[in-house]
């Protein structure tokens, strides 16, 4: 499957400098492949069970008027982060459960990219899926490149010089290149392919050089890297070690009981990155009706 630059970039904000610094590089990737941004801002309420009929049409009256509002704000908040002289792009604000929401408004928009920010923990729960963010990455099939706050915030404008892309022999990395040899012509930036060599493997690559197919050199400037450990230590220190502006990576998903999962090693990557990553994600066939079934009955 050959990707393309993306049409549509969906960026959900919740008014944090780490969503105001999202939003930066999904305008900046926006701009390079000519891609129209809509910006969301979902809230949620839900009014107490004993509230009264006349209680309720008060309340909804006054949600309409903080919506109003909201949309204000919105737009402030954009200008604030991008800057006075950029293009406007859409804002919507919605009232609806956060993951709901931004499912809902990724699938109504045609969006074949989300960005957003994602905020670190502390503990074990650094390895558990349960953010907003780490939802929606779960449970969608379009690319989502999360930004941590870890990130130093870059000079405008942003710029993307230096893409890492960890491989192996599968076809989620193979789409994951792609996606990446997309961004790295679009934005002028160097391709670095990264191999990790964990010993004896279904997933091992013999010849780096030879795995990238010529017609995707020839779009863009690309390095081949072979290391040897455990691959998501490995691939968090090549990225720290080349300073890179955006790692991609290809995630398998995968049916766990009534749920989805990611492999430890997206996860891992995904939350220690010293950059942004781009995650492209891969269903199991079988587990797709299942999956789009559990989305629909958790947006009821």
């Amino acid at each position: 499957m050959q990707l393309e630059h993306p049409k549509h970039i969906l960026a959900p904000v919740d008014f944090s400098e780490l969503s105001a610094l999202a939003l930066q590089y999904a305008d900046a990737l926006g701009r390079c492949s000519g891609a129209r941004l809509t910006v969301l801002h979902a809230s949620s309420f839900e009014a107490p069970p004993y509230f009264t009929q006349g209680q309720l049409d008060e309340l909804r009256a006054r949600l309409r008027a903080a919506q109003r509002q909201a949309e204000r704000d919105l737009r402030d908040f954009v200008r604030k982060a991008l800057g006075p002289d950029a293009p406007m792009p859409a804002v919507r604000v919605v009232e609806g459960r956060p993951v709901e929401t931004i499912l809902r408004a990724a699938q109504e928009t045609g969006s074949d990219l989300i960005v957003m920010g994602t905020h670190g923990r502390s503990g074990w729960n650094r390895w558990m899926l349960g953010s907003v963010t780490e939802r929606v990455l779960r449970e969608t099939s379009i690319p989502v490149l999360t930004v941590r706050g870890n990130v130093r915030p870059p000079e405008r404008p942003l710029t993307i010089r230096n893409i890492l892309c960890p491989v192996n022999n599968t076809t989620v990395a193979r789409r994951a290149l792609q996606q990446a040899v997309e961004m790295a012509h679009c934005l002028d930036a160097t391709l670095t392919l990264l191999h990790v060599d964990e010993g004896p493997s279904p997933d091992r690559i013999a010849d780096l050089c030879a795995w990238a197919p010529e017609q995707q050199r020839r779009r863009c400037r690309i390095r081949e890297i072979v290391r040897r450990g455990e691959a998501s230590r490995e691939i968090i220190a090549q990225a720290a070690e080349e300073g890179c502006d955006l790692l991609v990576i290809g995630a398998q998903h995968r049916t766990f009981f009534d749920s989805t999962v990611i492999g430890s090693t997206t996860v891992r990557v995904v939350r220690h990155a010293p950059c942004p990553v781009l995650t492209v994600v891969e269903r199991e066939p079988e587990a797709a009706a299942p999956i789009e079934a559990n989305v629909r009955q958790e947006q009821n």
